[in-house]
């Protein structure tokens, strides 16, 4: 028998650690693969029977039944004697906002030319949509054109970017990137280098690329099967990320946890062989009082003993908050935001066993309150009150973001559901969310819910409690956990999709971007606030 035919790979025993990205991105050696990138080169520079291996995104904006070239896609045009037009002739009644269609033979240095749509020309900001339409509408002509043209095979893509580099670095990166972790390296798509076309913006580029490889990240962490992201490894993972960007990481065990009493993580994790962990992360690019964010780290969840569908087993790990924390994470580090964040994350899997979570068991947080578990598969809320209390306790926090799912499972939504106690909280972050597309919908924090799960005279508070808005009465068990400036953000319907520039079926990392730009907001107005106090004692006083 000829054995070579039973393997699909040539490289069967080079084993390939740590790639988390699977395209590169003209930022730095520290993101992308040098010998990669040299690869790539080479094969964009090769005018073999392949073709050019080059492509080129361009964006025509729609004027009722007339269109308008950007400046770059009027520059291709006019070097290309007008093609651009007259393919625009031929496209007229399919090109609409979403849609990219690649040309070919448009200019000589571009193999691949992919004309998308950007829709009507300036909309601004949609008060009714709560979104920057401006901005959101370049990501969705980028993302459509860039996976255009990676299903081309394209190893080079130059994008236009319309007037917001930032938005098209994000939907660039969001839209190249794939999960392939576990598929033969012959069957791997071709590794794709973006960049920007044009020197105007690069600055913002280069932004915008740090916002989405970090929620690619938090994608990949997301996207990981459960034997190959266990509680260790997810800990492992911050570490090995995390720390050669100046954040330190650390990952306190079963022993630490017992010590410090924390029962709510102990029960969830105490079905499974897999030991828990608590992850603390901390970025000090200031003095001032921190921001503590907080997610539940589940790294599988079957529902405990109450056991969930064999349909909703299918993925179940409810990782998602705990990634997007890191992502986060991951932003502030690189982009050197002056911030003070504290990140604590406990870590463990829900499984069924002889000690698992019983319904009707009774657990002590941290702050003294007594809580009833009537559905195992409720446990984030029981893993977040341990976190927050701890949290809190020790770092004494100007605001506290927590990011969990509080809905066993979660429909598919355009947005993510928040809960605060601070006005000016929610408008920062809701205006976070306009700019970066990941809008946030504000949902009630109202005495009723909180009602609903106090009504049990025998104990303080119940997971589940009564009535069935399960995210509004899992906010209101989270608010006994939280004294000061809070927002909640469930992504409990955000786990996967929502935008062209997102494939679907797979892991979005959402809403990375809307808190990290949040807290790079928070952090400019704190600066200000400063300067503006320096200044005020500064001046001379009247006399």
């Amino acid at each position: 028998m000829g054995y070579t035919k039973l393997f699909s790979s040539k490289n069967l025993w080079r084993v390939n650690f740590g790639r988390l990205f699977r395209y590169c991105s003209s930022v730095g050696p520290s993101e992308c693969n040098t010998a990669a990138e040299k690869k790539s080169k080479n094969e964009a520079q090769d005018t073999n029977t392949e073709g050019n291996k080059s492509g080129l995104v361009i964006g025509v904006y729609e004027d009722k039944d007339k269109f308008e070239l950007t400046p770059i896609a009027e520059e291709i045009n006019q070097r290309s004697g007008g093609k651009i037009c007259g393919y625009l002739n031929e496209l007229s009644c399919q090109l609409k906002l979403g849609k990219a269609f690649v040309v070919t033979d448009v200019v000589p240095e571009f193999g691949p030319v992919a004309i998308s749509s950007l829709g009507k020309k300036d909309p601004g900001y949609n008060k009714l949509e709560e979104l920057d339409e401006t901005r959101e509408n370049v990501r969705v002509m980028v993302g459509a054109g860039v996976r255009a043209l990676c299903e081309r095979g394209c190893a080079r893509v130059s994008v236009c970017a319309a007037g917001a580099p930032h938005a098209a670095a994000e939907a660039a990166h969001l839209a190249a990137w794939r999960f392939e972790e576990f598929k033969s390296s012959t069957d791997r798509h071709q590794e794709v280098q973006l960049f920007l076309h044009g020197s105007e913006g690069q600055e913002e580029w280069d932004t915008g690329v740090v916002y989405g490889q970090s929620q690619n990240w938090a994608r990949y962490l997301t996207d990981m099967p459960p034997n190959k992201m266990t509680p260790v490894d997810f800990a492992q993972a911050a570490l090995d990320t995390l720390c050669p960007l100046g954040v330190h990481v650390t990952a306190h065990e079963r022993a630490w946890l017992e010590a410090q009493r924390m029962h709510g993580v102990l029960a969830v994790a105490a079905g499974s062989c897999e030991a828990p962990l608590l992850l603390e992360c901390t970025w000090r690019g200031a003095d001032n009082p921190p921001v503590l964010l907080a997610a539940d780290g589940l790294t599988f969840d079957c529902g405990g003993l109450c056991l969930r569908s064999a349909r909703d087993m299918h993925g179940a790990r409810s990782v998602a908050g705990a990634a997007v924390v890191l992502a986060v994470m991951r932003t502030l580090a690189i982009l050197k935001v002056p911030l003070h964040v504290r990140a604590v994350i406990p870590l463990c899997e829900q499984l069924v066993s002889g000690h698992c979570l019983k319904p009707g068991d009774v657990l002590p947080a941290l702050n003294g309150l007594h809580m009833q578990v009537e559905d195992t598969d409720l446990e984030s809320q029981l893993l977040l009150a341990d976190a927050l209390v701890y949290g809190q306790a020790m770092y004494k926090p100007a605001l506290v973001i927590d990011v969990a799912s509080l809905a066993p499972v979660g429909a598919s939504c355009a947005c993510a559901c928040v809960f605060t106690n601070s006005e000016h909280v929610c408008r920062g972050a809701r205006d976070a969310g306009a700019r970066t597309g990941d809008r946030l919908w504000r949902l009630p924090l109202w005495d009723y819910y909180r009602r609903q799960v106090r009504d049990d005279p025998s104990v303080d508070l119940r997971n589940k409690g009564s009535g069935t808005a399960t995210i509004c009465k899992g906010a209101a068990f989270l608010k006994h956990f939280v004294c000061g400036e809070w927002l909640h953000v469930d992504t409990s319907g955000v786990r996967a999709g929502g935008a062209v520039y997102l494939r679907p079926g797979r892991a979005a990392g959402r809403p990375a971007r809307t808190i990290a730009a949040f807290l790079a907001d928070t952090a400019l107005a704190d600066k200000h606030t400063d300067s503006h106090a320096d200044n005020h004692a500064d001046s001379p006083r009247d006399s």
